[in-house]
């Protein structure tokens, strides 16, 4: 269990990270299925080839078609007062940063009142980030971990190492849009990445309009069911279109 820089405030992140529930509090969660872990499903010691082949298919997608259920079954679960339904599909090459094939929206995750003013929103972004080998998509986790931390500034988050996959990392902290979610995977030669801006105070619970889910339910949600949610529609995809990274 790798968990660093966590003071004051923070602090709680970390004691909510500790406790991971059906993730494993013990660091022996099982790999999701179809996990690059299950020799049948990985692009680990497949060819280059079939490496290059997976690459160009998954550059090719429209992002929201293939991660638009998540998306919508995410912002459902967490209960989100309003989004819009237009979700913005940026295919690599089109969006920031530009290796990533995100769905994003803004969501307003509680209603504005009279008795409790100011909106509780943030973005979020759900990616897939394909790379021609494993290496690549190694050194990118490792690139795109270093830069989540300068984001967030030492002191001001938590992260914890997720087990189950090729590399793995949660972070929860603050860099100035409220409590925030960033999570990485690396699954053979693509990365998983969930960016979820709560808009609210939820660790130290801060006055005004909060989210209406606790810091628990939104991280057994993302590593539960999220990830491994994206990670079917990749495969799925990849089988509907006749390229395997199990081939």
């Amino acid at each position: 269990m790798k968990i660093r820089n966590a003071t004051g405030a923070a602090a709680v992140s970390l004691a909510s990270l500790l406790f991971l529930g059906a993730c494993g509090s013990d660091g022996e969660n099982p790999p999701p299925p179809g996990s690059s872990t299950d020799d049948s499903s990985s692009t680990e010691g497949g060819a280059d080839t079939d490496a290059a082949a997976v690459y160009s298919e998954m550059r090719s997608w429209d992002p929201c078609e293939v991660l638009g259920d998540t998306y919508s079954d995410l912002t459902e679960t967490l209960r989100a007062f309003s989004i819009d339904e237009d979700y913005i599909s940026s295919a690599p090459g089109g969006g920031t940063p530009p290796d990533h094939a995100m769905c994003s929206n803004l969501v307003e995750w509680s209603e504005e009142t009279e008795d409790n003013p100011g909106l509780a929103s943030g973005y979020l972004d759900i990616s897939y980030v394909p790379k021609p080998n494993e290496e690549e998509a190694s050194a990118r986790f490792t690139e795109l971990s270093d830069i989540a931390r300068d984001l967030y500034g030492e002191g001001n988050y938590a992260e914890k190492e997720i087990t189950g996959w090729d590399e793995g990392v949660l972070f929860l902290g603050n860099y100035g849009v409220g409590d925030a979610f960033k999570l990485y995977v690396r699954d053979g030669a693509y990365l998983i990445v969930i960016t979820l801006e709560t808009g609210s105070e939820l660790v130290t619970g801060g006055p005004g309009n909060q989210a209406d889910f606790t810091v628990d339910e939104a991280r057994d949600y993302l590593l539960d069911v999220a990830l491994p949610s994206i990670q079917s529609a990749v495969s799925e995809r990849l089988e509907e279109t006749g390229v395997s990274s199990s081939e």
